[in-house]
């Protein structure tokens, strides 16, 4: 990834930002998942256990609320759960690795995108978006929880450089390179296939109708769109077989007909758009908040636009105003996701980032701060000004009391999970109701309770879908962790279950309940 022989020589600057990186991200390094955005992290590792401890088959992932005979999940390609399944059996199971695995992808991204920038602009752009995306408040959080949208953005930034430097050298390993990055990009999670649209500005701009007769780039791509589309079907086949899928074709929040058909209204989640949605001013006033607020910030917006705006015409800033334009059609497609999950947004900080190192970028070249002064004292004096405005700019965006929540964690389902796995035996399949609504499939109180089952919400779970769980299922165990809710909204339900057994459990929150469904009540004396 070198040109020559000066460019081996360590980047002090980079080394700098990347250390200042790794100091942000491993902030609360021991927290427990149950920080903002914890169901889809928990999702996450929750699967990367089930690889674990049931079964290595990359192909196969498995999930602990889809029962305990047809657990298979139909999602995208499960690269960074496999990883840290293969850490769990090296080291044991340690939440922390989780942690850890996500801050590499993160700080890698760093490194990927000051060498974009260094490629196609200078050191100093390329220093100056990775400074960028180091203290990017929402780099930094969804850097350090267990998604796959972390490493879908590393490998997103690799495969534009590689195909970037194909176009100029005609190298045959750059195309390898460019393919296998866009393939892992676009398998990890399927928007990264936008990367497609940068690519191709770049070859129209290298080569112009010729690109189309270019063997190695045409092969490449479509060599990475085949293998993405052979994943999905895959993934597609299994959400046919059983019923349960992370929401890539079909809504999310399931389960088979065999299940389903006992039970009341699913309310899917869907992230495609709708015209209601894209009609509300709402959203487009909450999106430029979170891009000015938490993703790109107040400086960093205010540079990307001054460089879209004064700097069109050079050629390869084109690359990246394309690039963004097609995250922003990302955005207003799948406009549901978007205003949902902040991290749905993240593809947009490369391309952002390096527009801001464009207009940024003297300020992190050593010579030009030398113009300001003589000696290193200015030199240093500037690395300590743009340290202290990146610490600032991240701690004045409250994403720590907002996202981070280290003194407002959830441990209710932690603590109840706990007592659940205390009071059960590792083989029992429990049906839980964590949520009024949107609550099917919910990941988080199986994986704290270490236990397989099936989740519901208030509107889905009837007493006949959990007669249907227990008597063809073999389901041993009801729980919620809102009994008086659950009661009120489904008072059938709750004289069903006040005809089983209910189970002691201490250190449980306080609406939390267990029923043996297996034994009736204790009789009255």
């Amino acid at each position: 990834m070198f040109r020559n022989r000066r460019d081996r020589a360590p980047d002090y600057g980079l080394l700098l930002i990347l250390l200042f990186a790794a100091v942000l991200r491993l902030q609360y390094l021991t927290l427990p998942f149950a920080e903002a955005h914890r169901w889809r992290s928990i999702t996450n590792v929750d699967i990367a256990r089930n690889f674990a401890e049931r079964s290595m088959n990359l192909f196969y992932p498995q999930v602990s609320w889809g029962g305990p005979t047809h657990p298979f999940v139909g999602m995208e390609f499960p690269l960074l759960q496999w990883s840290l399944a293969a850490l769990y059996v090296v080291f044991g199971e340690h939440p922390v690795l989780a942690r850890l695995l996500s801050i590499a992808f993160s700080i890698g991204t760093l490194w990927a995108v000051y060498a974009l920038g260094r490629y196609m602009f200078n050191a100093a752009t390329g220093r100056a978006a990775a400074f960028l995306l180091a203290i990017s408040p929402s780099a930094v959080f969804f850097g350090r929880i267990f998604l796959s949208d972390t490493p879908m953005v590393f490998f997103s930034v690799l495969g534009v450089l590689g195909w970037v430097r194909y176009l100029d050298t005609g190298k045959m390993r750059d195309a390898i390179f460019g393919s296998v990055a866009t393939a892992l990009a676009a398998l990890v999670k399927i928007p990264a296939i936008m990367i497609l649209v940068p690519i191709a500005w770049a070859a129209w701009e290298a080569k112009r109708w010729r690109a189309l007769t270019d063997r190695p780039l045409i092969t490449g791509n479509l060599i990475a769109l085949a293998a993405t589309a052979a994943w999905y079907w895959h993934a597609d086949v299994i959400f046919h077989q059983t019923g349960l899928g992370e929401a890539i074709w079909h809504p999310s929040g399931t389960y088979p007909a065999a299940i389903a058909v006992a039970a009341g209204q699913f309310v899917g989640i869907s992230h495609w758009s709708t015209f209601t949605q894209l009609a509300d001013p709402g959203f487009y006033r909450e999106m430029l908040g979170r891009i000015w607020g938490i993703h790109l910030t107040p400086v960093g917006l205010t540079f990307a636009l001054l460089a879209s705006l004064t700097l069109w015409q050079r050629p390869r800033q084109r690359i990246l105003i394309a690039w963004l334009g097609i995250v922003f059609v990302f955005i207003l497609v799948t406009a549901e996701g978007n205003r949902h999950h902040e991290f749905h947004q993240l593809p947009l900080l490369p391309p952002g980032a390096l527009l801001f190192g464009l207009i940024a970028a003297p300020a992190f070249d050593p010579n030009w701060l030398r113009t300001l002064g003589r000696g290193r004292l200015v030199l240093a004096c500037g690395v300590i000004a743009i340290g202290l405005s990146g610490w600032l700019t991240f701690y004045q965006s409250d994403v720590v009391d907002r996202f981070f929540r280290p003194n407002g964690l959830d441990n209710g389902p932690i603590q109840a999970g706990a007592a659940i796995e205390a009071a059960t035996a590792p083989n029992d399949s429990i049906v839980t109701v964590e949520y009024d609504q949107f609550g099917n499939n919910s990941p988080i109180l199986l994986y704290w309770a270490h236990r397989r089952g099936w989740s519901f919400d208030f509107l889905s779970i009837t007493p006949h879908v959990v007669e249907r769980l227990a008597e063809e299922f073999g389901a041993a165990y009801f729980t919620t962790t809102n009994w008086p809710g659950l009661a009120d909204r489904q008072p059938v339900l709750a004289d069903f279950l006040k005809t089983r057994y209910q189970v002691t459990l201490p250190g449980a929150p306080r609406d939390t309940v267990l029923f043996d469904l297996r034994r009736p009540a204790t009789p009255i004396s």
